[in-house]
């Protein structure tokens, strides 16, 4: 089980119908419900309510945005069978408590198993690695579409592991 979680990358966790490509929310409450509320159109098992609660309360422990436009929202759910994940991207910007005090328009929201807690620590740093890439960046927020948006996510995340496995 191990190496099935050390296999998985973020992109592998999207499909076009979880990426939405303007957001609309404009405070990091609103970031949240809706997040939240497109997994729960997505994977009608999840609990929205709960979900959007365990969103919140990590939010309240520390932010999850980092800097140059880009949040991970991340939280484990007891029972989930697989990890997922939903993109979104804002094109007016949150305040969402970024340390550079810069709007976030980028977000990309992980879910997994509270059962495997080691499983979204591999997939937060493949997460922020990938998005950390200027041009990866410049390339979702020009993208036009939500699977171009998909797109160009699973090929900076091919270039960066392929770099990383060189190393």
């Amino acid at each position: 089980m191990a190496d099935v979680q050390r296999a998985i990358s973020v992109s592998a966790l999207l499909t076009p119908e979880l990426v939405l490509p303007e957001l609309r929310a404009r405070t990091k409450i609103e970031v949240l419900e809706a997040l939240g509320a497109h997994v729960g159109l997505v994977q009608p098992t999840v609990d929205v309510g709960h979900l959007v609660q365990c969103l919140h309360e990590r939010e309240q422990q520390s932010t999850t945005a980092l800097e140059n436009g880009v949040a991970i929202p991340h939280v484990r759910v007891a029972g989930l069978a697989a990890p997922f994940a939903t993109f979104a991207r804002s094109t007016e910007g949150v305040d969402y408590g970024a340390s550079d005090g810069n709007p976030t328009r980028l977000f990309l929201l992980l879910i997994v198993a509270a059962e495997q807690p080691g499983g979204h620590l591999k997939l937060l740093a493949r997460a922020a690695r990938v998005l950390s890439d200027a041009g990866c960046r410049s390339r979702l927020l020009d993208a036009a579409s939500g699977s171009e948006l998909l797109d160009v996510l699973r090929e900076h995340e091919q270039r960066v592991h392929a770099g990383l496995r060189a190393a």
